[in-house]
């Protein structure tokens, strides 16, 4: 792949993940989110279970949410070949993290954003071309 291409793909998948993320930063924007994805499971009958909130879950979903929204701002602002390796290697960890979620018995609705982990984890991991890009790239790693 063209770098030019590659860092496309590392600014869409920042784009994709700062307009996901953001209200998990937030506790109240997250607490709505909640609710709004359990009435989504319960609506289209997805196996698995959504728990019921309290203080320590919304801290550990505020928590990811941020530094998800500032690794997103890093990628957009100084996109590179190296950034998006390490978001491709984040995105497989996160992608295993969600499987084993839904083994365990969490919503199954979990797994619409798996789709999208893998998808984005594969683009990143692709071979990047040196020497051919129109703007700055780091080399391939």
């Amino acid at each position: 792949m063209f770098p030019d291409r590659f860092l496309r793909i590392v600014r869409t998948s920042a784009w994709y993940d700062l307009a996901i993320t953001w209200p998990f930063a937030l506790p109240w924007t997250f607490v709505w989110l909640h609710g709004r994805l359990a009435d989504t499971a319960v609506g289209l009958g997805v196996p698995g279970a959504w728990p019921t909130l309290d203080a320590t879950h919304v801290l550990l979903a505020n928590l990811m949410g941020s530094v998800v929204v500032v690794w997103s701002l890093a990628r957009l602002m100084d996109p590179s070949v190296r950034l998006g390796r390490l978001d491709a290697a984040a995105r497989g960890l996160f992608a295993a993290w969600q499987v084993t979620a839904v083994l365990n018995g969490a919503s199954a609705l979990l797994l619409a954003f798996t789709v999208v982990e893998v998808a984005f984890g594969v683009l990143q991991a692709l071979p990047v071309r040196r020497g051919v890009s129109t703007e700055a790239a780091t080399p391939a790693v």
